[in-house]
């Protein structure tokens, strides 16, 4: 997989650094906070989407358009309990 460009780490600054628990980010909202164009990030949100990157937990209606827009906002990891080294080696023995 190639290394983070510019934008996505600049889009995915913004989202860590405005979005919240109950309230995510547009599209236009973090594009503004990033400072970047608003089609290169629609297409780079929609390629960490697609890669796990970032979530979309809920859509919410704006003022300037029709239907609901999605909200980024990091997605949310689960804990995982470590393995011993019986468990990894039943997993690796198939």
């Amino acid at each position: 997989m190639r290394p983070a460009g510019d934008v996505s780490k600049a889009l995915l600054e913004a989202v860590q650094r405005l979005a919240t628990d109950e309230r995510g980010l547009t599209a236009q909202e973090i594009a503004a906070a990033a400072k970047v164009g608003l089609k290169v990030a629609q297409q780079t949100l929609l390629n960490m989407r697609r890669y796990g990157r970032l979530d979309v937990p809920r859509t919410r209606r704006v003022p300037h358009c029709k239907k609901p827009v999605a909200e980024y906002a990091l997605p949310c990891r689960k804990a995982v309990a470590p393995l011993d080294g019986f468990t990894q080696l039943q997993r690796c023995w198939g």
